[in-house]
């Protein structure tokens, strides 16, 4: 066997098994802060899906790896007391109805950009979110003064119609990708379920 088939075989097995590879394998494990607030959640990855967003302008899909918060208890928690999210990743919530309420930052430190998704796969609004930390300087912020500020931070962060799902992706990755504005420059937000 010559050095140039040896390589050529190497190549391909390492393709195939890159192919091979979940969409779980290929997600990046998260990081959690290490903190009392922290403690009493779960610290794992949610079941990973890919994800595709068709731009409006026809350019090639993007494909994201995202987390599907889709129980009561998974979209309570959200990305919570995630040190970061990676880009390319975020974490998308399912629901069964239409909702038109907000979110909230509480115990979340990383700012992330929420799109609101309509049942269509459309984007319904975006909304830039800024963290919610418990305040550490004296006098430490108490479990009720911190909630109701996040819960006051919050009343910002109500889309301005009515979604199905939403995705959170980190801060500035949209403009990155260049859709900075989302409801114009994306046409549609694709999934697939994930099999558990």
């Amino acid at each position: 066997m010559t050095v140039a088939t040896f390589i050529c075989i190497a190549l391909f097995t390492l393709t195939v098994l890159a192919a091979c590879q979940s969409v779980e394998d290929r997600y990046p494990s998260p990081k959690f802060l290490n903190s009392k607030d922290c403690q009493d959640l779960q610290h794992g990855v949610l079941p990973v899906i890919d994800l595709f967003i068709s731009k409006s302008n026809g350019e090639q899909d993007i494909t994201l790896q995202v987390e599907v918060a889709d129980e009561p208890s998974e979209r309570k928690q959200g990305l919570m007391c995630r040190e970061s999210i990676p880009s390319e990743t975020g974490m998308l919530f399912t629901y069964d109805s239409d909702n038109s309420s907000g979110f909230w930052m509480y115990n979340t430190y990383t700012a992330i950009d929420i799109l609101f998704v309509d049942s269509y796969g459309q984007v319904a609004d975006m909304i830039k979110m800024s963290p919610c930390p418990r305040q550490t300087l004296h006098p430490v912020e108490g479990d009720e003064e911190w909630k109701i500020r996040c819960m006051s931070e919050a009343q910002a962060y109500v889309p301005a119609k009515s979604w199905r799902s939403t995705l959170e992706l980190p801060a500035g990755w949209l403009s990155e990708k260049s859709l900075d504005d989302p409801v114009k420059s994306i046409s549609k937000i694709d999934w697939s379920n994930p099999t558990n």
